[in-house]
C-alpha cells in the first residue's frame, strides 16, 4: 500500500512546516515510490547469454576484437570500458578510434580504417552504436568478420543485420527499463562473460562500472532503477581515484593553500589497491587516466572537495569537456587517449588539451547563439539555421528549446530548394521528436526522443517540419500542466510562500534530508524552488576572477549565487535595491536550487539562482 508524506498546505505554520515532507507530496515521492526506484533488479537482454558465448568463442580461438565505438561521452565511455575489460580478461582487443565527421554510424571507411591497422581483426563489437549501421556492418561481414552489436539507441525496420546484437531498444525486446546508456549494455555483456568464465575477476569489472554510470549521466539517461545504484557506484569508484591537493603554498594569513600541482595520482586509494596486483596495462591506464582527469580538473580549480566529485561533475564539467571536439572540429584523439597512452605526463597533457577545447567550446556557443537569437530566422522559433559546425547543432538545439520552452530544431542553411538538410533536434521531455516525424514523408529523425538527428530530404520540406513541430506541440501540451509556481516550493516573505527566511535552519534541513536522495537527473530532478527577495536591505556585489558572477545576500543571511550575469543584471538589482530605499516595491521572484556550502567549518545553506521570472514592481 503506497502511503504519500502527508502534509495539509494550509494547515501549518513557518515554525511547524516540514518542507521536506511537503516537497515529496507534490513529487508525489511516496515511501513506496522511492522503494520502487531503488530497485536494481532487471531481466537478462535478449541474446546476451549468445555474445558472452561468442566472446568465448574469440577467446578460445585467440580472434582478435577491434571494438568500434561512438565519438560522444557514452560512446567514449563505452570504448574504454570495452578496452579495459577485455584486456584485463585475456582478449586479443584493440580501440578503433571513430571520425564524428562521418556521423554516429558506423561506415565502410571505418571498416576500412580497422582493417588497414588491424588485418588480423576476426571480431568486430560495436558499442553505444551499429543497430542501424547496415553500410559498415556490410562491410565488415564481406570480411568474413563476425559482427556484435552492443548499442542502447532505437532499433528501426528492418533491424539490424549483424550475428548479434544486444540493445534494449531492439524491435522484440522485452526489457523493462530500456533508458540505459551505451556502456551500461557493454558492461552487462562483460559482467555475464566474466561471471561465466571468469568469476575471479569479477572485482576488477565491477569497477568498470565507473564508466557505465560516467555514460548514464553524459547521456542523459533516467536515473531510476539500475541506473540508481550504478550512477552511486561510479561516484564512489571515482573518489576513491581522487587525492586531495597538498597544502604546500604560503598564504597570508599564515597558512598554506592547496597546490593541485602537487598531486601525486598514484597515491590515490583505488591505485594503490591495483598497484597490489598484476594487472593488464591497458586496465591500468583507464584508471589512471581518469585520475589524471580528477587532477586537471582541480587544476583549473572544479574540484577543491570530495563533495565535488558527483553526478553534477560528471553531467555539467567532464562530460560537455569529453564532448567539444566535436562541437568545435577539433580531434578526437586526446578524449581517448587519457584513458588509453602510456605515461602520465602524456595523459595529463591531453587532458588539458580537452578542457581547453572546452573553453573554444563555450566562446563558439555565445557566438552562434547571437547567431540564432538576433539573426535572419524565418523558421523561428521551431527551426533555426545556423554556419556552426555540424557538432555544434544539438547543443544550440538545446539551448534555444530551454528558451523557447518547446521543441527546436538546428540545420545547415540550405543552398536551395531541393538540398538536403540536416542537423539536430532537442525536446522536453513530454515531446517525442522521432514519433512525430515518422508518420511524414521526407522528414525523419534517429537518436533518442528528446535528442536526435533530424533529416530532411529536401529544403522545400522545412515548411512541413515547422507545421509538424507546431500541431504535435499543440498536442502534446493538452497533456501537461502549466499552472502553479516554477518551483517546487515557494520561499520568501509573501502570502503564497511555503516558508519564510527569518530562520534558516529549516532549509537547512530541508537541503540536508533532500540530498540523502541523490543521485538526481533525468527523470528524478533536483527540486527547484521559486524564491521570493525583498529590494530593500538586499546586498548585491560582483564575484569571480572576471566579476562575472553576482552574490546576492538577504536581510536573514540567505547568500544567493547568479553565474555569468553579472554584466547584464548588476546595475539592474542594484536599481531596484535604491528604489527600495524610497519607496515600497514588491518581492523579486526566482528559480533557484538549494545547496549546502561549507566554508572553514561552517556549513550553511545557499540558493543557487536559475533564472528570475519576475522584477518588483
Amino acid at each position: 500500500m503506497s502511503t504519500l508524506h502527508t502534509v495539509d498546505d494550509h494547515s501549518l505554520t513557518d515554525e511547524d512546516t516540514d518542507l521536506f515532507e511537503l516537497l515529496c507530496q507534490r513529487r508525489g515521492w511516496s515511501d513506496q515510490y522511492l522503494k520502487e526506484i531503488e530497485s536494481t533488479e532487471h531481466d537478462e537482454l535478449l541474446d546476451l547469454g549468445e555474445m558472452v558465448e561468442a566472446l568465448a568463442d574469440a577467446r578460445a580461438t585467440g580472434k582478435k576484437i577491434t571494438i568500434a565505438p561512438d565519438f560522444d561521452m557514452d560512446g567514449i565511455s563505452s570504448g574504454v570500458l570495452g578496452y579495459a575489460g577485455l584486456s584485463e580478461l585475456g582478449f586479443d582487443v584493440e580501440l578503433h578510434l571513430p571520425d564524428y565527421r562521418r556521423g554516429h554510424e558506423l561506415a565502410p571507411e571505418d571498416i576500412a580504417e580497422i582493417h588497414a591497422k588491424w588485418p588480423d581483426t576476426r571480431v568486430l563489437l560495436t558499442c553505444d552504436g551499429g543497430v542501424n549501421s547496415h553500410r559498415g556492418i556490410a562491410a565488415a561481414r564481406a570480411l568474413g568478420w563476425t559482427t556484435l552489436v552492443t548499442d542502447h539507441h532505437e532499433e528501426l525496420a528492418p533491424g539490424s543485420t549483424a550475428d548479434l546484437t544486444v540493445d534494449p531498444c531492439r524491435i522484440d525486446e522485452t526489457y523493462a527499463h530500456t533508458g540505459i546508456c551505451g556502456a551500461h549494455v557493454l558492461y552487462q555483456v562483460i559482467e555475464a562473460y566474466t561471471r561465466v568464465h571468469r568469476p575471479e575477476k569479477l572485482w576488477e569489472i565491477h569497477l568498470l562500472r565507473l564508466f557505465a554510470g560516467l555514460g548514464t549521466v553524459s547521456d542523459v539517461m533516467p536515473v531510476l532503477y539500475e541506473n540508481r545504484q550504478l550512477v552511486r557506484d561510479a561516484i564512489s569508484i571515482a573518489r576513491l581515484l581522487r587525492v586531495a591537493a597538498p597544502k604546500t603554498i604560503p598564504n597570508p594569513w599564515g597558512g598554506f593553500d592547496a597546490d593541485p600541482d602537487a598531486i601525486d595520482i598514484e597515491q590515490s586509494i583505488l591505485m594503490q589497491l591495483l598497484r597490489t596486483e598484476p594487472h593488464h596495462p591497458v586496465f591500468l591506464r583507464a584508471f589512471e587516466g581518469f585520475a589524471i582527469v580528477l587532477k586537471a580538473f582541480a587544476q583549473i580549480g572544479k574540484i577543491r572537495d570530495v563533495d565535488d566529485l558527483d553526478e553534477g561533475f560528471f553531467g555539467f564539467y567532464l562530460a560537455p569537456a569529453m564532448n567539444s571536439p566535436r562541437r568545435t572540429g577539433a580531434s578526437l584523439e586526446p578524449c581517448f587517449a587519457v584513458f588509453t597512452a602510456a605515461g602520465a605526463d602524456v595523459k595529463l597533457k591531453v587532458a588539458h588539451q580537452v578542457i581547453e577545447s572546452n573553453e573554444l567550446r563555450k566562446r563558439l556557443v555565445i557566438e552562434h547563439m547571437k547567431e540564432l537569437t538576433t539573426g535572419d530566422q524565418p523558421l523561428a522559433p521551431w527551426v533555426y539555421f545556423s554556419d556552426a559546425y555540424p557538432g555544434m547543432y544539438g547543443l544550440l538545439a538545446n539551448r534555444m528549446m530551454e528558451l523557447n520552452g518547446h521543441p527546436v530544431v538546428v540545420v545547415n542553411r540550405p543552398v536551395g530548394p531541393d538540398a538536403f538538410v540536416s542537423g539536430s533536434g532537442r525536446a522536453p521531455g513530454w515531446f517525442d521528436i522521432i514519433t512525430s516525424l515518422e508518420p511524414h514523408d521526407g522528414l525523419s529523425a534517429i537518436g533518442h526522443q528528446q535528442a536526435c538527428g533530424v533529416r530532411v530530404a529536401k529544403a522545400e520540406k522545412l515548411g512541413d517540419l515547422v507545421a509538424v513541430l507546431q500541431e504535435a506541440t499543440q498536442v502534446a501540451l493538452l497533456a501537461v500542466s502549466t499552472d502553479g509556481p516554477s518551483g517546487d516550493l515557494v520561499l520568501g516573505p509573501d502570502a503564497d510562500c511555503d516558508a519564510g527566511f527569518e530562520d534558516l535552519q529549516p532549509l537547512f534541513e530541508l537541503v540536508r534530508r533532500t540530498e540523502g536522495l541523490k543521485p538526481f537527473g533525468h527523470g528524478f530532478t533536483a527540486p527547484v524552488v521559486e524564491i521570493a527577495i525583498e529590494p530593500l536591505g538586499l546586498h548585491v556585489d560582483r564575484i569571480g576572477s572576471e566579476s562575472q558572477h553576482l552574490r546576492l545576500v538577504t536581510r536573514s543571511g540567505l547568500s544567493c549565487l547568479w553565474w555569468n550575469v553579472a554584466e547584464e543584471k548588476f546595475d539592474m538589482l542594484r536599481g531596484f535595491v535604491q528604489r527600495a530605499s524610497r519607496t515600497e516595491l514588491g518581492t523579486l521572484r526566482f528559480t533557484a536550487t538549494l545547496q549546502l556550502n561549507t566554508f572553514r567549518g561552517d556549513t550553511r545553506v545557499q540558493a543557487v539562482i536559475n533564472e528570475q521570472i519576475t522584477t518588483a514592481a
